[in-house]
């Protein structure tokens, strides 16, 4: 897919220091997530640009940059750049408005500097559409919230017209006549720089009659969505529902499960296959978060909403599942260096995943974040405890993967709308199962890995001896054979009253601790046996923590000052922890 892409350009000064440039990015960034999230847009932030930077960010996306802005400081004649070293460099202008012009798809330049009015004439002339300048030196809180309305409705679907007036009429409300901020359609200054007046701020300048660009909005939709409307796709005759799914699994899983593996075998070597036994195999072979949802959807034939909803919950838990354990990994190497090298874009895809609420985490994307938090890791040199996922990033850059992670995401978004047309549904069924059968084969290494909950660790130490741990635990696989708590002996010990991902059953040194992404609230009671609740957000305060029930999503726990006193004793630890987590990102 070719998706447009904003590209956020900052420089500050060492020695006359911008305050809110900052600001101004994570601002900007916050009022266009949702679009980045769906994959209607791309926003691309470079914190401290160079001319080799802006250089080479417009090489990456030829054709595909809809938006430039830049804040900084600057006037008419170039822009004030950062240099390898932190020096300053500058940028003419001329060689910039030709590069500017080069770019097809290029809609606004947005010039957030000081002055930037007499560099309109140059970027129109190498034929950029449309530009916001300024004509005066501006204040640099005024152009954080100048730049912060403008994106933040432009972000809420109205045109560069519309979101101009807004961020005009946001300053002039605040600063009464202090500033005033011309429209201008057409611009001619002949062989002069055309006269300002010296209380004119921000302009916004287009080609002459140019209606089009300033009625642009932000796209609504993937240019190339992948869920094929108004397709008569029914199943195939003769093939029952799940059948498709049953014999990808087959295939994928029996390399990395040696049960799968070897009824595969054998049913080569006989020409025939149980299908019962296969599809509870496949059922056990998985953790308890993804074979419960796999369990739900062979439990059943009909082609419904219902169906449609369950093949979109099993893409959700698996692809948690992953983000959750790469995220644990994160937390753990940002614990042991608070210094690890991470880039802005990845940066923000994390800050995102910290900062999920109600209305952003039902399309938010875990699979980007697993490869985003891959590559952290790879950069730092810290081996990946489930090293399968640095093939991921590539097998989802293009051909199937990427398109059927783009088909489950885009559904999960049409979902959370509300219920589909009902003369749609028996085809996105069948385009869903297809889709969620290239996610789960790309991700069929997961059976390799063991889920399971400690609810205690009690010391066994005699004279002379080494000492034993005696983990009360339940593991969270065989969903068929029910989960039972059990006693295990161990010479090393894990984590009290955690959910942990484990490589081998046999040393236990190496494991991943996945609360407080996955909670047991067995293991919190007391109870028998396990009740998985994966965390959906926690708001912005910290204080409240939400979880649902892995068999039954309906089942909401929250966590909050709000609980029964006697609720709070067993569940505040998990939202300590929670804040724990969010603190550390913030480091």
């Amino acid at each position: 897919m070719t998706i447009p892409v904003v590209l956020l350009a900052f420089a500050n000064d060492q020695g006359d220091h911008l305050e809110n440039l900052e600001l101004e990015r994570k601002s900007i960034s916050a009022a266009l997530q949702s679009f980045d999230d769906q994959f209607f847009i791309r926003v691309t932030a470079e914190p401290s640009a160079g001319i080799d930077d802006l250089f080479a960010l417009f090489d990456r996306f030829p054709d595909q940059i809809a938006i430039f802005h830049y804040g900084g400081h600057a006037d008419g004649t170039a822009l004030k750049l950062e240099a390898p070293g932190g020096a300053n460099e500058i940028a003419h202008a001329g060689g910039l408005a030709q590069m500017l012009g080069l770019s097809k798809a290029l809609k606004l330049v947005f010039l957030n500097g000081c002055a930037t009015h007499d560099q309109v004439k140059a970027l129109l002339g190498a034929g950029v559409k449309a530009v916001i300048a300024t004509a005066v030196p501006i204040n640099d809180t005024m152009a954080t919230e100048f730049a912060q309305q403008f994106y933040e409705t432009l972000g809420s679907g109205k045109s560069i017209k519309q979101s101009f007036d807004a961020a005009r009429a946001k300053i002039a409300s605040r600063y009464g006549d202090q500033r005033e901020i011309g429209e201008f359609r057409s611009i001619s200054f002949g062989d002069a720089p055309a006269p300002v007046d010296a209380a004119l701020t921000w302009g916004l300048y287009t080609q002459p009659n140019d209606d089009e660009t300033l009625n642009w909005v932000l796209p609504q939709q993937a240019e190339n969505q992948v869920i094929v409307r108004g397709a008569a796709m029914t199943q195939s005759v003769g093939a029952a529902v799940n059948d498709g799914l049953v014999q990808t699994l087959f295939n994928a899983l029996s390399p990395f499960n040696a049960e799968v593996g070897m009824l595969l075998e054998l049913s080569k070597k006989n020409n025939r296959i149980d299908l019962r036994t296969v599809r509870q195999m496949i059922m056990d072979a998985y953790p308890a978060p993804v074979g419960e949802q796999i369990r739900k959807l062979f439990a059943s034939n009909m082609v419904d909403e219902q169906r449609l909803r369950q093949l979109v919950v099993t893409y959700e838990a698996v692809t948690k599942l992953f983000a959750f354990a790469m995220m644990s990994q994160y937390w753990n190497a940002r614990f042991d260096n608070a210094a690890l090298t991470i880039d802005d874009v990845q940066r923000g895809a994390i800050e995102a995943f910290v900062n999920l609420d109600a209305a952003s985490e039902p399309t938010f994307d875990y699979l980007a974040l697993v490869t985003t938090v891959d590559a952290v890791l790879a950069t730092n040199k810290v081996p990946a405890f489930m090293a399968e996922c640095s093939g991921l990033a590539a097998a989802l850059a293009d051909g199937e993967g990427h398109i059927a992670q783009a088909f489950m995401n885009e559904m999960r978004g049409e979902l959370a709308k509300g219920p589909p047309a009902t003369g749609e549904i028996q085809s996105f069924c069948v385009q869903a199962e297809a889709h969620l059968g290239v996610i789960l084969k790309q991700l069929a290494f997961l059976v390799g890995y063991k889920l399971a909950t400690i609810k205690g660790i009690d010391i066994s130490k005699t004279r002379h001896k080494p000492p034993e741990f005696r983990h009360r635990q339940v593991m969270l696989d065989r969903l068929t054979a029910g989960f039972l708590d059990l006693i295990e002996t161990r010479t090393a010990f894990t984590d009290n009253e955690s959910v942990i991902l484990l490589k081998n059953l046999d040393d236990v040194s190496q494991y991943l601790n996945l609360t407080p992404f996955i909670i047991d609230q067995n293991a919190l009671t007391g109870n028998d046996g396990s009740k998985l609740y994966f965390h959906q957000f926690t708001d912005a305060a910290g204080a409240t923590c939400h979880y649902y029930s892995i068999a039954n999503p309906t089942d909401l726990l929250v966590i909050s000052d709000a609980m029964d006193p006697k609720e709070q004793a067993i569940y505040l630890p998990i939202r300590d922890l929670v804040r724990e987590f969010r603190e550390g990102m913030a480091r």
